[in-house]
């Protein structure tokens, strides 16, 4: 059963959160633990400001899904975590449920994830 290992424990610095503790997410769907590093950088959410509303971004329930998201985008692909990015927004809906989100918020922030990689990817390479 996936669930988050450790408390989440962040640090506001400027154009974001840093890590003050490594955290650790256990995933089902990878089989093993996705362990995120003190001291590292998110931004816990790349939603646009109309969007803001509707999922969002700075509530504590989803800051754990959040970091775990941000990190598997920035390192888990280089680490060897996951495959690719859907890995990563599936991971991502996932640690929501993990966190207790129910599905229509899950959902509500997992839809406009994968639109955005799916679109934007071919967008801007």
């Amino acid at each position: 059963m996936s669930s988050f290992n450790s408390g989440l424990n962040l640090l506001m610095v400027e154009g974001g959160w840093q890590l003050v503790n490594k955290f650790s997410y256990t995933s089902s769907m990878l089989g093993r633990d996705v362990v995120v590093p003190s001291g590292y950088f998110t931004d816990l959410a790349s939603v646009p400001k109309p969007l803001r509303f509707i999922i969002p971004v700075a509530n504590a329930k989803n800051r754990p899904a959040a970091v775990v998201h941000d990190y598997l985008c920035t390192h888990g692909v280089k680490e060897g975590i996951i495959k690719n990015q859907k890995e990563a927004d599936l991971v991502f809906r996932e640690a929501l449920q993990a966190a207790g989100l129910g599905m229509f918020k899950r959902n509500a922030m997992y839809f406009p994830v994968r639109f955005y990689q799916f679109f934007a990817k071919d967008l801007w390479e």
